[in-house]
């Protein structure tokens, strides 16, 4: 690297020797891939949800259907339990609608930033390179102290945006687990009322249901 500071690309502290930014390098590149794949995670899981969430609308649709009217219920002990199950029942359409929203908000988070784009790294090694030549560089050293530039260049880049990237991911997957635990509790509330409904409906406490 040059001691000159154009070239030097405003990083802070010594310059790195040239392994050192080579490791670094390979391990920025590395991060910057996983938080690349993990932007992809919350639409490789959106079959799991729909398929679940289908699942659970289904038992609303039975466990409703189960369901005999109030002006049917003569009973006080049939009237607790169109009660319960109605609640049962309303949470669980509740945390049901949860979910699509959770989904749509992790969904349209605002777009990653990416590494270059490559005619910004282009410009910037003619920078480079115009540089080195007003300084009188011989050509044999500019191919080195141009790859040593360009590293810092891109060490920069992931630096930049890589953090942003995990902070996008990060929420995301916050929103993505959020409505996880919303379809986990309609499945469990909606199974719940199915089971109080056919339950009462066996023991008799329940009106026939006329189709």
């Amino acid at each position: 690297m040059s001691a000159s500071p154009e070239p030097a690309s405003g990083v802070a502290g010594p310059p790195a020797t040239p392994q050192t930014t080579a490791v670094l390098l390979g391990t920025f590149a590395d991060l910057h891939r996983q938080e690349a794949a993990a932007e992809e995670d919350i639409f490789r899981t959106l079959p799991f949800f729909g398929t679940a969430l289908g699942i659970g609308i289904a038992a609303l649709i039975y466990a409703a259907g189960r369901l005999p009217k109030w002006p049917d219920l003569t009973t006080d002990r049939g009237l607790d339990i169109f009660a319960a199950a109605g609640v049962l029942l309303a949470l669980a359409i509740f945390e049901a609608l949860c979910v699509p929203v959770c989904l749509s908000r992790a969904l349209t988070q605002r777009p990653y930033q990416r590494i270059g784009p490559e005619p910004a790294l282009r410009a910037r090694l003619d920078e480079l390179q115009a540089f080195y030549q007003r300084q009188g560089v011989a050509a044999s050293r500019q191919d080195g102290e141009l790859v040593e530039d360009m590293r810092q260049v891109l060490l920069e880049s992931y630096v930049a945006v890589t953090p942003v990237n995990r902070a996008f991911n990060q929420r995301r997957h916050k929103l993505r687990a959020r409505a996880a635990q919303h379809l986990i509790r309609s499945l469990i509330r909606a199974v719940g009322a199915t089971i109080v409904i056919f339950v009462s409906d066996k023991l008799g406490y329940l009106p026939k249901v006329i189709p």
